[in-house]
C-alpha cells in the first residue's frame, strides 16, 4: 500500500515538472517527421518562431502544440504565438500586417512562412540554416517535361520540391546564342528527360562544366531518342536502355513499373530511401576501379528475377540477349582530383586544390513526374541527389508533408510470402498444435 502511493507520488511529480505533451490526434500531425526532428537537433544557436494568428482560434492552440515540438528537440529553437491585433506594435515591428504570417529570425536573418504547418516551418528552418538559395540549372529544348506544368506528366511538384529546400529550379537553355557555356551561378545542372538528343555543342559545353568540378543530374529514358552516355560515360557509367523488367517486385500485372527495394550504397543519395517505383526504366551500368579518385557506386537495383528486354517495341520476354538481373537503375559518380585551381583543402592555405566532379543517373525518368514522385521514397530521392550535387548533404533533405496513406506495395514476391505464411505456415501451425494436443491427451488417457 505504501510502496503503491509512493509511486503516484513519484509520477504525479515528475509529470508537474514537466512540459511534454502526447500527441492523441488520429494522424499524429503533431509529430514531428524524422527529417524535421533532425532539423531541429541541427541548430546551433538561438532560433526564435513568431506565429501572428488570432489567439482565440483553433489554429493558435494548434500552433502551440506544433512549435513545442521543436523546442523539446532543441531548447536553442523558441515561439511564441501573438495575437497581431492585440499587439500591433510587435506586428509593427516585423512588418506583418495579416493573420497566419510566421517569422523565423536567427543570427541576424529573417524568413518567413506562410503558415504554422510542419512543412512550411522546417523548410523556414531549413533556409535559415543554409544562408541562401543556390541555383539549379534545367536543361530545356529537348522535350523535356516542363517544370511548371502541373498535369501527371509535369515537374511542377518537383520543382516545389526543390524550391522548399533552398534550391531554385531555373531553365537552361543551350541551344540557341552565340555561345554554349553553363553559367557560373549554377550549382548543379538537371537533365530531367530529354526526348530528342542533345545538340553537340551542348554535349561540348556540359562535358567541359563536368571536368571544371561540375555537378550533373542526368534523368534517362528508354521511350528517348537523346543519348545520355556522352556525358556520363567520361565517370564511368553507362545507359544500357531497353526495358527493365522485374516479374518479382513491380506494382499489379505491369512488370515494367518496377519496385525497387534493393539500395545497396553507402552514398548520402540513399539515405532514408526505403524503396522506389521506377516505371518504364532502362538499365544502367557501372563500371569500377577506372582511376584514382572516382569512385562508382550503384544506388539502386532490382531483384534476381528481373531482366533487361533490349528490343521491347517487339517483345518484353526473357531471350537469349536480353541483360539478367538484378539490374543498376541508379548509380552515382563522385571525381576528386588535385589541380592547381579548384577548392581549397585548407582555408586561406595557398597550394593545390582539390577539383570535385560529382554525377547521377537514373535509368527512368518517368519516377520523377507529378503522378509518381510521391510513390514511395521518389521525392526523397530527388532531393537526395541534388543536395548531394550542390555539396549541401549534411542538412536534412526533405521537408514534404507527410504522406498519411503509405500503403505497402503488393508485388508478386510479397503476394507469394502472404500466401504462403496465410494458407501454408498458419494453418500448418494450428493443425500441428491440435495433433500434439490430441497425442498428449492420448497419453494421459492411458
Amino acid at each position: 500500500m505504501v510502496l503503491g502511493a509512493a509511486v503516484v507520488v513519484a509520477a504525479n511529480f515528475g509529470a508537474v515538472r514537466s512540459d511534454r505533451q502526447i500527441d492523441l490526434s488520429a494522424s499524429r500531425r503533431f509529430t514531428l517527421s524524422p527529417e524535421s526532428r533532425a532539423l531541429a537537433r541541427a541548430v546551433p544557436a538561438p532560433l526564435h518562431i513568431t506565429a501572428f494568428l488570432n489567439t482565440g482560434a483553433p489554429a493558435a492552440r494548434d500552433a502551440r502544440f506544433l512549435l513545442s515540438r521543436y523546442h523539446e528537440l532543441n531548447h536553442r529553437i523558441t515561439a511564441s504565438v501573438i495575437d497581431p491585433d492585440t499587439h500591433p506594435g510587435e506586428a509593427r515591428r516585423l512588418g506583418v500586417g495579416h493573420y497566419a504570417t510566421v517569422v523565423l529570425t536567427y543570427r541576424g536573418r529573417r524568413v518567413d512562412a506562410p503558415d504554422a504547418e510542419e512543412l512550411e516551418v522546417s523548410t523556414a528552418v531549413l533556409r535559415l540554416l543554409r544562408g541562401g538559395t543556390k541555383t539549379v540549372c534545367a536543361l530545356t529544348g529537348h522535350g523535356e517535361p516542363d517544370l511548371a506544368d502541373t498535369s501527371p506528366d509535369g515537374l511542377s511538384e518537383a520543382a516545389t520540391a526543390l524550391r522548399r529546400n533552398t534550391f531554385e529550379p531555373v531553365p537552361l537553355d543551350l541551344t540557341t546564342g552565340p555561345n554554349a557555356a553553363v553559367p557560373a551561378g549554377c550549382a548543379a545542372v538537371l537533365e530531367l528527360g530529354a526526348r530528342q538528343p542533345l545538340l553537340t555543342r551542348e554535349v561540348e559545353a556540359l562535358a567541359a562544366y563536368a571536368k571544371s568540378a561540375g555537378r550533373l543530374l542526368v534523368v534517362a529514358s528508354p521511350l528517348s531518342s537523346a543519348d545520355p552516355n556522352p556525358l556520363v560515360a567520361p565517370w564511368g557509367m553507362h545507359f544500357l536502355g531497353g526495358l527493365v523488367l522485374d516479374p518479382a517486385r513491380s506494382q499489379g500485372v505491369d512488370q515494367s513499373d518496377v519496385v525497387v527495394e534493393d539500395l545497396p550504397s553507402v552514398n548520402p543519395v540513399d539515405e532514408g530511401v526505403g524503396r522506389l517505383e521506377f516505371p518504364a526504366g532502362g538499365g544502367v551500368a557501372a563500371d569500377r576501379g577506372l582511376r584514382d579518385g572516382l569512385t562508382v557506386s550503384v544506388l539502386a537495383r532490382t531483384s534476381d528475377r528481373s531482366y533487361v528486354a533490349p528490343h521491347p517495341e517487339t517483345s518484353i520476354a526473357f531471350g537469349p540477349d536480353s541483360v539478367p538481373g538484378p539490374v543498376a537503375v541508379a548509380a552515382a559518380a563522385d571525381d576528386s582530383r588535385v589541380e592547381a585551381t579548384g577548392e581549397q583543402r585548407v582555408p586561406g592555405v595557398s597550394g593545390p586544390r582539390v577539383v570535385r566532379t560529382r554525377v547521377v543517373l537514373t535509368g527512368a525518368d518517368t519516377w520523377l513526374t507529378n503522378g509518381f514522385i510521391d510513390h514511395l521514397g521518389n521525392r526523397r530521392l530527388l532531393l537526395n541527389a541534388v543536395g548531394w550535387l550542390a555539396q549541401e548533404e549534411p542538412l536534412v533533405a526533405a521537408t514534404s508533408r507527410p504522406n498519411l496513406s503509405r500503403p505497402l506495395p503488393l508485388t508478386p514476391e510479397r503476394r507469394a510470402r502472404i500466401l504462403v505464411v496465410t494458407v501454408g505456415l498458419v494453418p500448418g501451425a494450428i493443425v500441428g498444435a491440435g495433433l500434439v494436443v490430441a497425442a498428449l491427451r492420448r497419453r494421459a488417457v492411458r
